[in-house]
C-alpha cells in the first residue's frame, strides 16, 4: 500500500509539472524574443518600440550590459496587446547605434544584431 501511494504521489508531482510548464507557455507573449549581440560590441542599451511611435522609452537592459555573443531574453507585459511590428535600437558602450526597423515579433523569436 505505501509503494501505491508513493507511485500515486510521485506521478501527481510529475503531472502537475508539466501542467505548470504547459500553463506558462500558454501564457507567454507572441512578442517575446531572444536578442543575440553578434557584433564585436558590448551593447549597453536596447530599445523596444512599436513602429507608430516616436518614443524610445526607456533602456531594456537598465545597468546591464551585453558582450559579444550573449543573448537575453526580452519578455513583453502585454501593454501593446495585438501590435506586431516593432522597431529596435541598440547603442554600443562606445556610442554606436544599430537598428532594426518594421520587425515582425509575431513572427520572429531571435533577433540577431552583427
Amino acid at each position: 500500500m505505501v509503494r501505491r501511494f508513493t507511485r500515486s504521489l510521485a506521478g501527481m508531482i510529475v503531472i502537475g509539472s508539466l501542467l505548470a510548464l504547459s500553463l506558462q507557455s500558454a501564457f507567454a507573449d507572441q512578442r517575446d524574443f531572444t536578442l543575440t549581440n553578434g557584433s564585436a560590441i558590448t551593447i549597453a542599451n536596447l530599445y523596444v518600440g512599436p513602429v507608430d511611435s516616436s518614443d524610445w522609452g526607456s533602456d531594456i537592459l537598465g545597468r546591464d550590459v551585453l558582450d559579444s555573443g550573449e543573448s537575453v531574453d526580452i519578455v513583453f507585459d502585454g501593454d501593446s496587446a495585438g501590435d506586431c511590428a516593432y522597431d529596435i535600437m541598440v547603442r554600443g558602450q562606445g556610442g554606436e547605434e544599430g537598428y532594426l526597423y518594421k520587425v515582425d515579433l509575431c513572427s520572429v523569436s531571435l533577433v540577431t544584431f552583427s
